[in-house]
């Protein structure tokens, strides 16, 4: 549970006509009473009568028997395993086509209705799952239908009327010509009490295709410029100036890094600008951030010399009421620009050249190093539970980690980012990563919850945007930061994620999840399998290499904390995780 800020400020550290789609029976809300009448007179606004999904018009698949057609009705009252078997049928002939969407959009469907039947199953993960996947490719027919149907899902199942609005807020913008737009702004009046802050639709607008593979991405994209300075001025309080702390470079100690990252700290949010300017006379081509209404501390150089990664140098100047940091950049260097908040920092990854192109095949991978994360550590213990800390614990993981993976994979460096008993910053590990070219990053981390859990066990993350109450809550708490924060800022900072980089760290998570899984259950035969998930956990953003998470166990799970004290089962969990890794590596 990453938390604190940097407390080194002065120095330099190292988803036939659908029969399917029927009124919303008010017993589906009986487990969300008090949103009941609201989100019912909702819906019926947005949508009116139900919809017609026609998910099985058109050309069959060749080759292949059709599953059976199962109403939403009907799937209320078949037997849950068969439910399962015909849901598993239509999903399997998910794909980027129209009959695939199709098959995705009558999946969800029916993944729904088992949700609504076993409220603690993964129903309505799945079919957001494949009406988000179903609606990626614009100009695939049908798209914009799932899209549709998400945003129901998400204000009628999940009762999540913000995230709704926004699902509803980009079909709009992808498909202004189809008829399916016109229902998405009617849900968008609907939900117009839940319209999200300005900066997550100036996301959308500014690119409403994104992650779309059809159109693809170029270069290695940052979040858009006006959604993150849309964010931070709708936070600055207007009177209250603020102070510039602290300038912070991570991984210029090697002159040879290919990344380093500047930290602007400041003592409470301020609206910031980024001015790109090109070189002039002696001057050579410059990023400025303009920070309104900010003094910098006295005691801050006015000037710090850096000379890696293209970087020269750092300035600072006052000019009228605000401040100007310029960062000298040599030729053939770029910047990205994001913010972290509470406490509110502007990070910069200054990075010499494009970054290598990630190996998403299966074949063996090239890897030099890899840098593995035991999280939190000083003064910032993570989550304590049964008398243990987390930072002690994860340590001593990651150390295990490190020790097989040196004998495994003997031509590959394994580096920690602490070895001992030290605060690390969030934006520091991640910079680390960069600054060496890792060609993994693997944050080790124990999960803890406020109050008790049915299961406990083992989840691996990968970041990306999620609208998971649970995943979110484990975001916010290691983060440091609130669950409005991490749900707010993620859709804009998820900018920073390469698709390819997204493939290849789901690889790497999958690969970890099931090593270290099978190796706590060589131990605890009923450890739970929590799976592979998407959240946005600060310490992975702006890492450009494959990067994951791993929640090795649940500390405040008594029978798994008893474990824990063991050096039987922490072996076990390392060796799972290096497995994983090692298998990644070899590609298999």
């Amino acid at each position: 549970m990453e938390s604190g800020r940097d407390r080194d400020t002065h120095r330099d550290e190292p988803v036939h006509r659908a029969r399917s789609v029927h009124p919303v029976s008010p017993r589906c809300y009986s487990r969300r009473s008090w949103l009941n009448s609201v989100m019912l007179a909702l819906l019926v606004a947005a949508c009116g009568a139900p919809a017609e999904t026609d998910v099985d018009t058109g050309p069959r698949d060749s080759g292949r028997a059709s599953p059976p057609e199962v109403s939403e009705l009907d799937a209320m009252g078949i037997p849950l395993d068969r439910l399962r078997a015909i849901e598993d049928a239509w999903a399997a002939r998910a794909g980027a086509s129209e009959q695939g969407v199709r098959a995705a959009r009558r999946a969800a469907s029916l993944a729904r209705v088992r949700a609504l039947r076993e409220p603690d199953g993964d129903g309505l993960a799945r079919a957001r799952a494949l009406l988000a996947d179903a609606s990626l490719r614009r100009d695939v027919p049908g798209a914009c239908d799932a899209a549709i149907d998400l945003a129901r899902l998400e204000a009628r199942d999940a009762v999540d009327p913000t995230a709704a609005y926004l699902v509803a807020h980009r079909a709009s913008r992808r498909w202004t010509d189809e008829a399916c737009a016109l229902e998405a702004r009617r849900i968008l009046g609907a939900l117009e009490g839940h319209r999200p802050d300005r900066a997550l639709l100036a996301a959308i607008d500014a690119d409403p295709n994104a992650d779309d593979p059809s159109i693809g991405l170029a270069g290695d994209p940052e979040p858009p410029r006006d959604a993150l300075e849309a964010w931070a001025a709708e936070r600055t309080i207007s009177g209250e100036p603020a102070t510039l702390e602290s300038i912070v470079v991570y991984g210029h100690e090697d002159r040879e890094a290919r990344s380093v990252r500047v930290v602007l700290a400041l003592d409470r949010v301020a609206a910031y600008e980024r001015l790109d300017l090109p070189a002039a006379g002696e001057l050579p081509a410059r990023v400025a951030i303009d920070l309104a209404s900010t003094t910098p501390a006295s005691a801050l150089p006015s000037t710090i010399p850096v000379g890696a990664a293209g970087l020269a140098r750092i300035r600072h100047a006052r000019r009228d009421d605000r401040t100007r940091v310029v960062l000298d950049l040599e030729p053939g260097t770029g910047a990205r620009v994001f913010l972290l908040p509470q406490p509110f920092r502007v990070v910069i990854d200054v990075t010499r050249g494009e970054p290598g192109a990630a190996t998403t095949t299966g074949a063996a991978r090239d890897v030099d190093l890899i840098l593995i994360d035991p999280g939190h550590g000083g003064d910032d213990y993570g989550a304590r539970a049964f008398g243990m800390r987390e930072a002690d614990i994860v340590l001593d993981l990651a150390m295990r980690v490190r020790d097989v993976l040196r004998r495994r994979l003997p031509n590959v460096r394994i580096v920690l980012t602490r070895d001992r008993d030290v605060f690390v910053s969030l934006e520091q590990r991640a910079a680390m990563a960069n600054a060496v070219s890792a060609d993994a990053f693997v944050s080790i981390h124990l999960n803890a919850a406020d109050e008790s859990v049915d299961h406990g066990g083992v989840t691996t993350f990968v970041l990306d945007t999620t609208n998971d109450r649970q995943a979110l809550r484990l975001a916010a708490r290691e983060n440091g930061t609130t669950t409005a924060e991490v749900g707010g800022l993620a859709r804009i900072l998820a900018g920073l994620r390469r698709e390819e980089q997204v493939a290849t760290s789901r690889a790497l998570a999958e690969r970890i999840h099931r090593g270290t899984l099978a190796g706590g259950r060589t131990v605890l035969p009923r450890l739970h399998d929590r799976g592979v998930r998407s959240a946005m956990f600060y310490v992975l953003v702006g890492a450009t290499m494959p990067a994951v998470l791993v929640e090795a166990s649940f500390m405040t799970r008594e029978d798994e904390a008893d474990a824990l004290r063991n050096d039987r089962y922490r072996g076990a969990l390392a060796d799972g995780i290096a497995e994983g890794i090692v298998r990644w590596v070899e590609g298999r």
